[in-house]
């Protein structure tokens, strides 16, 4: 039986999410026949993450919380690439706004693939690991999987498609044994 990891197990952060969100208060400031309500704004959102890099990192206890990156203050491809990202998805979203109750909270579909695979790889390793160290390990490897953010329950039919993917779930268990790897090399508390 495999080792059930609960997304209060551990504590991440995506740091393209505030970027995301820097750029859509700069788009939304310029275009006012956008809608900004709640909804719109995570659908926008969403479509940009799945189009960046991930740039995850762990919330470590005891230690400060990083202060977010600031938009301006990014590599000028990256910076670019998130602000053509942002026009493209708020056209997307003022074409096609879903104002409905079908929705769900904004999430990363991969990241739940990557629960389950991690519960089985540990479980199977019999390794076990502090909540610090398994909070480095979840994001080392979402940094190497392409996200599939999605504010539908259809959305999560994707990744239910994606989990019978043997060429995917290769790269997901690649993923956790790379940040497994890099943890030893860092003396987790392994056991």
């Amino acid at each position: 039986m495999s080792m059930r990891i609960r997304l209060e197990d551990y504590a991440i952060h995506n740091a393209m999410e505030d970027m995301a969100d820097q750029a859509i208060e700069q788009v939304l400031s310029e275009d006012r026949t956008a809608c900004d309500c709640p909804d719109c704004r995570d659908d926008v959102k969403s479509q940009i993450l799945n189009k960046v890099p991930p740039f995850y990192h762990p919330l470590i206890s005891g230690e400060p919380r990083r202060q977010s990156i600031m938009l301006e203050d990014l590599a000028t491809d990256l910076f670019n690439k998130i602000m053509v990202e942002c026009y493209k998805a708020l056209i997307r979203v003022k074409e096609n706004p879903r104002h409905s109750d079908d929705r769900s909270e904004l999430h990363n579909t991969t990241e739940r693939i990557l629960r389950l695979a991690v519960g089985e790889v540990l479980s199977n390793q019999k390794v076990h690991l502090d909540r610090d160290d398994l909070s480095r390990l979840m994001s080392g490897a979402l940094n190497g999987l392409k996200p599939a953010y999605t504010t539908t329950h259809k959305g999560d039919a994707f990744t239910r498609a994606s989990e019978i993917d043997t060429a995917y779930l290769a790269q997901v268990y690649s993923e956790i044994f790379k940040a497994l790897d890099g943890l030893k090399g860092n003396d987790a508390q392994t056991s």
